[in-house]
């Protein structure tokens, strides 16, 4: 028979293995955003676009996305291009709700976006 105690220490490890696993998750992203970022300062846009992109795909961290379809909002901002840069900040904010994270700074930016006109 498992006591309480073993019950707590199994759901103690799955909580802290699933935090652990988003943070290493979040990590593995901080170079590739990193690269991206910088793509986009030096006006490199299409291959921001391209690195944001996969970013979104291929990241499971709410943040993360939202992140991305920030900084493509933005890059989309720079070139003119206010409905594509809408629709991303639109997409970001979707991504942090599904995952009721609304709550997150990034939200702030977003929003933010949203009000300024793209």
């Amino acid at each position: 028979m498992i006591s309480s105690n073993n019950i707590k220490l199994i759901f103690f490890g799955i909580f802290f293995n699933f935090g652990t696993l988003q943070a290493v998750s979040a990590d593995d992203f901080s170079d590739k955003i990193k690269v991206a970022d910088n793509k986009l300062l030096v006006e490199q846009y299409e291959e921001a676009i391209t690195l944001y992109q996969n970013i979104i795909q291929s990241s499971d961290v709410p943040a993360v996305v939202a992140y991305a379809h920030y900084k493509l909002g933005t890059l989309y901002k720079r070139q003119n291009r206010p409905e594509k840069a809408k629709l991303e900040y639109k997409a970001g904010l979707l991504s942090l709700k599904e995952a009721d994270e609304s709550h997150h700074q990034i939200a702030k930016y977003l929003t933010r976006a949203l009000q300024t006109g793209g």
